[in-house]
């Protein structure tokens, strides 16, 4: 398809799209691919902490108490947002420019000129019910109305799960035709991914007795399922299976005492994946299979990450997360499974190896596919001009659900 490169394109973020610390390095990311593929031309450059940020979101906060309201959910004030886009209102008028953040700033709402789009791991109603948020249900609200007028008037939203999108779809009345799903790569240092992608041949077979190696990255113990992992691998080992852990992204200290000194445990603490991509690529990748427990979830890029250095995955069917897995090399576990069940997997893949080196093939056979690269290229299927003159389909009146009302249960997959 031949792109229209008369109209630039723009990445926005809360911050700065080009630097790879904004929003767990998500922008940068998806835009040093999207450049690439000519899908992007630049990323923009909004500050969020200049100009008395701070004076204000104190003031803010302040009143919100003042109101009897909780003081949270400042990101979502118009007020904000307009001072964040400010600098760059002229430079996006008569561009295309899409948003990883769930709101634009009214006044790019009703901008015609600049032509809407969305790329978002999940809806704030899924946000405020999933992951809990310390607003109250009125700001919540006021937020959901903002982004449901943003959504009404995108070309088109860009969702990173069949979970999310189906939210845009159902929560928010948006034509089905104007939502896409496009799941996000691995947010991996390219230039070291490639240097290591070079170097390798697929792994053999695990040896027998050679206990299986598994790895959990994340920060935050209990959502990601942490707890969960070791009580099961206790079991595991307790039934024969030979099983060791390495732990990236928490030290001992980090969690509570009865998981500090788990047998078979070994704790590899923080490992900067921008300043230390190397040793991270060679950590996660020594291992035989990556895990994750979430309990709530909206995609979980660490299972891109697994799967494009060759791991399959043990995975969270929550959220988006099933998405976000490749079929064949991965297996799924509901965020309610007791841990026997958790447990009985491990036994069987310990015991059974073929069946977990069938995972590991087609994980490294398949690594690719969890690369930005691909992203860009479902993008490209859909990216945009020969759709511009449509018609645009009506979306019928949706009723705002009030946060209060939201469920956790909506985190579920498929909900």
């Amino acid at each position: 398809m031949i792109l229209d490169r008369s109209l630039k394109t723009y990445l926005a973020a809360i911050g700065d799209a080009n630097d790879p610390i904004t929003s767990s390095g998500t922008p940068y990311h998806f835009l040093k691919a999207a450049q690439k593929a000519g899908l992007v031309d630049e990323g923009l450059r909004l500050c969020v902490g200049a100009g008395g940020h701070a004076v204000r979101r104190a003031a803010w906060s302040g009143l919100q108490l003042f109101r009897g309201r909780r003081h949270g959910g400042y990101q979502y004030q118009p007020g904000f947002l307009e001072r964040v886009f400010s600098p760059v209102r002229k430079t996006i008028a008569g561009t295309r420019l899409i948003n990883c953040f769930q709101l634009f700033p009214p006044s790019v709402v009703r901008d015609d000129s600049v032509r809407k789009w969305f790329f978002i791991d999940m809806t704030l109603r899924q946000l405020f019910a999933c992951y809990g948020a310390s607003l109250d249900s009125r700001t919540a609200a006021e937020a959901i109305a903002h982004e449901t007028e943003g959504f009404r008037r995108a070309e088109a939203i860009i969702a990173h799960s069949a979970w999310a999108a189906k939210s845009v779809v159902e929560d928010y009345g948006i034509a089905a035709g104007r939502v896409h799903v496009a799941v996000p790569g691995a947010n991996l240092d390219r230039v070291a991914y490639d240097a290591w992608d070079q170097k390798q041949q697929m792994p053999g077979p695990i040896a027998p007795g050679r206990p299986i190696r598994l790895v959990f990255v994340g920060q935050y113990w209990e959502r990601k399922g942490l707890d969960r992992l070791l009580r099961a691998i206790r079991m595991a080992r307790h039934r024969g299976a030979a099983i060791q852990l390495r732990v990236i992204g928490l030290a001992p200290a980090d969690v509570p005492t009865a998981y500090r000194q788990e047998a078979g445990a070994e704790w590899s603490g923080f490992i900067n994946k921008r300043t230390e991509a190397a040793r991270f690529l060679r950590t996660v990748a020594s291992a035989d299979l990556g895990c994750l427990l979430s309990r709530a979830e909206a995609g979980g890029i660490v299972l891109r990450e697994f799967h494009a250095l060759g791991l399959p995955v043990i995975g969270p069917n929550v959220g988006g997360s099933p998405d976000h897995m490749l079929p064949g090399a991965s297996i799924l576990v509901a965020p309610d499974a007791p841990d026997e069940a958790i447990s009985d997997i491990l036994v069987r893949l310990s015991k059974d190896r073929s069946a977990l080196d069938q995972m590991r093939e087609r994980a490294w056979q398949s690594r690719h596919e969890a690369l930005w690269d691909a992203t860009c290229r479902r993008i490209l299927e859909l990216w945009p001009d020969r759709n511009v003159s449509a018609a645009r389909e009506p979306e019928p009146p949706v009723a705002q659900t009030p946060c209060q009302e939201i469920r956790r249960t909506d985190c579920r997959a498929g909900a």
